[in-house]
């Protein structure tokens, strides 16, 4: 009676339903506006699916099931930790429900080559129109994996004119900026910093005002949310450099401004304002500028 309550109980186990039919499962995450969950472990070693063990009627994996202190057998492979620690994990198993999950085992290497999925494990969640947002290689432990499908938007319909964009053209500059600014929406800085690096390295990133738009745009993320002062100033001292006398330059220079003083570079910060008081002295940047470095003294 025990051993018939104990099964009844692991049978009833959540469990993740994995799909090996990628195309069905890309149209369902368009049509509801689910992001997608991908697991590559291609030639990884253990089982080819990524099975429950309740499927083959076994005990819980050590420890994952609770939540307690892991413990692995020898010789598993990092897929098949990753299967044990993470993907039957009854902590991460809810959080996959918002999710279309594939599984990619070997046999059509559309996927694999479509997403340059190298090394393995690689997980990758995309949005709805299956572009990458998250990028994971190799094992990952379940507390990381679960903040990160916890991170992922709920809703996608802010995304959607410029998901359908990317799809079709990966590199459409005005879709990576808009999806930038969707992420950064989100509070997902670390993603749109890609995507405006994307966008910049585009080959639409011809005009001069939408392209500064966007380079502060990063710049500010760069300066603030990501602490990474350093890289704000180059990049906003690059773009002045390539059209010194171009629309924006103003901005970029407070922009500079306000990342030397971040990085507590008074002197430097002083030039920058010195620049902008000389060639732009009815600029309301100008001002500002002058307010920030008053404010440092």
């Amino acid at each position: 009676m025990l051993v018939s309550l104990a099964l009844a109980s692991l049978l009833a186990a959540p469990s993740i339903a994995w799909s090996r039919d990628y195309t069905k499962a890309f149209a369902d995450a368009e049509e509801h506006r689910r992001p997608v969950l991908i697991f590559f472990r291609n030639n990884c070693g253990g089982g080819s699916v990524p099975t429950n063990p309740l499927d083959v009627k076994t005990a819980a994996p050590r420890g994952a099931a609770n939540g307690g202190p892991i413990e692995h057998q020898e010789g598993l492979s990092a897929c098949e930790r990753m299967q044990d620690d993470v993907w039957e994990n009854a902590a991460v198993v809810p959080l996959t429900e918002r999710y279309v999950a594939i599984v990619y085992d070997g046999g059509d290497a559309t996927l694999e080559v479509r997403y340059q999925a190298v090394r393995m494990p690689t997980t990758l969640v995309t949005d709805p129109w299956g572009n990458e947002i998250f990028r994971i290689t190799g094992y990952l432990e379940r507390d990381k994996m679960a903040r990160i499908l916890q991170a992922v938007p709920k809703d996608f319909a802010g995304l959607e004119a410029a998901g359908r964009t990317l799809k079709a053209n990966a590199t459409d500059f005005g879709a990576l900026v808009s999806a930038a600014q969707f992420y950064d929406g989100a509070g997902l800085p670390q993603v749109a910093d890609r995507l405006y690096l994307a966008a910049l390295a585009s080959p639409g990133a011809t005009d001069v005002v939408a392209r500064r738009q966007a380079v502060i745009a990063r710049g500010l993320d760069l300066m603030g949310r990501l602490n990474r002062a350093e890289e704000a100033a180059v990049l906003f001292e690059k773009e002045i450099a390539s059209a010194p006398d171009a629309p924006g330059t103003d901005a970029l220079l407070l922009g500079l401004v306000n990342a030397r003083l971040v990085q507590g570079h008074r002197a430097e910060a002083e030039a920058a304002a010195g620049q902008l008081e000389q060639r732009y002295a009815a600029s309301p940047y100008t001002a500002r500028a002058k307010q920030l470095v008053g404010a440092k003294k």
